[in-house]
């Protein structure tokens, strides 16, 4: 059993769930509504009720989501800014290391179940997961800036954001690193993703409404990284993801 899980779950009940949730979605329900009706009707648990929010969307934010997303190195040299939500990407990296349960949503993104703070003995994985980080950004290289942005509400949050810039700054020569911890991270981030050639890289469902271009950072590195996303929505809806964002 993964970490995440507190108790076996009914995946042929919670598919089931996802399908209706996702019809009431298109009828014009609220997700609030809806995943009201259908945790009723389902009895599903925390677990299950967090998965549907957020993993389950509506038929236009996936296609006007799918519409922003680019994967491909060549493509980024038209981005001089790169966005990272820094505790947003940073925790789902640690979810995979831990090898706890992520999933494939419907939008193509891989996303965890977890909190958005660092549990106890996480920060021994810091290190990798900056590794696996900078890799990442190492292989295309293309970027001008990178914008880091983090919570500065959280602990610790100055000596990680630093730390990743650090990391970043030695590897990639070319790009200029700078960190901003914000009060208000996702309006921050927003505000940057907003601006003309600019990419961000964030699983935020109110961010990826907000911004231009999303870079699929989370995805990119499971399929790196070579772990199995415990649902995969997308295949499960019968949407296409693009080609760079298939594990194979």
């Amino acid at each position: 059993m993964r970490r995440d899980r507190k108790q076996e779950i009914d995946f042929n009940a919670l598919i089931d769930a996802a399908y209706d949730y996702r019809f009431l979605l298109a009828r014009g329900y609220s997700y609030s509504q809806a995943l009201d009706v259908i945790a009723q009707r389902y009895m599903l648990n925390r677990y299950g009720k967090l998965l549907l929010f957020r993993c389950v969307h509506s038929i236009t934010y996936v296609y006007e989501t799918l519409k922003k997303i680019t994967c491909k190195c060549v493509d980024y040299s038209s981005y001089g800014l790169l966005v990272v939500d820094f505790y947003n990407i940073l925790l789902t990296v640690i979810a995979l290391l831990e090898n706890s349960d992520v999933f494939l949503c419907d939008d193509c993104l891989i996303r965890d179940l977890r909190g958005s703070k660092l549990r106890s003995g996480e920060r021994t994985f810091l290190t990798e997961s900056y590794n696996i980080l900078a890799n990442i950004f190492q292989q295309c290289n293309s970027f001008r800036e990178i914008v880091i942005v983090g919570d500065k509400n959280v602990s610790h949050s100055l000596e990680d954001i630093k730390s990743f810039a650090n990391t970043l700054s030695s590897r990639l020569k070319e790009a200029k690193v700078t960190c901003v911890l914000s009060t208000k991270p996702d309006a921050t981030a927003i505000s940057y993703a907003q601006m003309e050639n600019s990419i961000i890289a964030s699983t935020d469902s109110v961010i990826i409404e907000k911004s231009r271009k999303i870079l699929p950072l989370t995805t990119l590195i499971l399929n790196q990284i070579k772990v199995k996303p415990l649902l995969d929505f997308s295949q499960l809806f019968g949407l296409s993801c693009p080609t760079c964002l298939q594990n194979s």
